[in-house]
């Protein structure tokens, strides 16, 4: 009997970036409906329940700073790179013409790092050991070797730090308490906190040593009971001419006014998040003998790089007029520089 051979499967991306995403500004993502008592939340990973920054989101900023004239991107790079604009679309699906896909696919952003109060600093960057499984899990998956998993049984009772000065000590973070033996130095946990800490701006010196001698990994249970309590809750507002959330006519022109009340979740300023950009294999065509034939696409993530290396900052998510959304964006990946 002949022995069977499974094909050669090849990698999904030709080629993958990796990006982070930190929060200067508190961010509001949302979902566009409520939960529960909160009118407008952030978006979160429907199993964890651990907040996201939505890959449709990302993409969409990233499209728009390529469309805007001011930057000077030509218009056909970034067809290239995102794929034909909406109405296009609809103008090639009309006329029966093949669909273009843009070359470059984003994944959603990954929480890597929560900034949490504490009494031994003024705050401390905070994850558990599934957000460093499943972000070790999507680098290693994805062709990234900037993230190694820490050398380390992740054990219920323990805090692992990655800064000698914290080990050993007792430490308070809002309102948990750790005795100075269940906070414990792990040399696996300092290098993964510098390896997070070298995705940030190289200008950014000091916000990366915070981060790298600030990261502490909590249990997975704690963390994620600590994320549900402390993520931001705003009520905003919306006043009549009367000042007032209610209806109110105006007594000169009797026009009926309405305010509103409302409460919304944001992100709070030092969030780490980590994403990805890859680069699609190829796109495929139908050609006049009807069969599959490869159109090779030019360098979508060295073109993206080089360009996006001129970002300072970039801004992601609502409430952009009273000053929400800022946010460091750093790609790091592709070998190709544009000339």
């Amino acid at each position: 009997m002949r022995k069977y051979s499974p094909p050669t499967i090849p990698r999904v991306w030709k080629d993958s970036a990796m990006s982070a995403i930190y929060t200067l500004t508190p961010t509001h993502c949302g979902i566009g409906q409520a939960a529960a008592s909160v009118d407008l939340p952030i978006a979160r990973d429907m199993a964890t329940g651990f907040p996201i920054l939505p890959a449709t989101s990302l993409k969409g900023v990233a499209r728009e700073y390529f469309e805007d004239k001011d930057t000077g991107v030509d218009s056909e790079l970034t067809t290239a790179l995102f794929g034909p604009a909406l109405q296009e679309q609809e103008n090639q699906a009309r006329n029966a013409q093949p669909l273009q896909a843009g070359g470059l696919t984003f994944t959603e952003g990954r929480l890597a790092a929560w900034p949490a109060r504490s009494l031994n600093r003024p705050f401390l960057h905070v994850t558990c050991p599934l957000l460093v499984d499943k972000l070790v899990q999507d680098a290693r998956l994805l062709g990234r070797e900037e993230l190694a998993k820490p050398a380390v049984e992740w054990l219920p009772d323990r805090v692992y730090v990655g800064d000698k000065e914290l080990a050993g000590k007792a430490l308070v973070i809002e309102d948990l308490c750790y005795a100075g033996e269940e906070v414990v130095f792990n040399q696996g946990v300092a290098e993964y906190a510098q390896a997070l800490a070298a995705l940030l701006p190289p200008p950014e010196t000091e916000t990366a040593a915070r981060l790298a001698k600030g990261l502490v990994v909590l249990p997975d249970v704690e963390f994620s009971d600590l994320i549900q309590r402390t993520i931001p809750v705003a009520a905003r507002t919306k006043l009549t001419g009367g000042k007032t959330t209610d209806k109110w006519t105006d007594p000169e022109t009797g026009d009926t006014q309405s305010g509103s009340l409302w409460y919304e979740e944001y992100l709070p300023s030092d969030c780490l998040f980590v994403a990805f950009v890859g680069q699609r294999r190829q796109v495929y065509l139908q050609n006049d003998n009807d069969s599959r034939s490869p159109v090779p696409l030019t360098d979508p993530i060295g073109d993206f790089t080089a360009i996006w290396d001129q970002v300072p900052f970039i801004q992601i998510g609502g409430n952009e007029t009273v000053g929400q959304g800022l946010c460091l964006w750093r790609v790091t990946g592709g070998q190709r520089r544009l000339s």
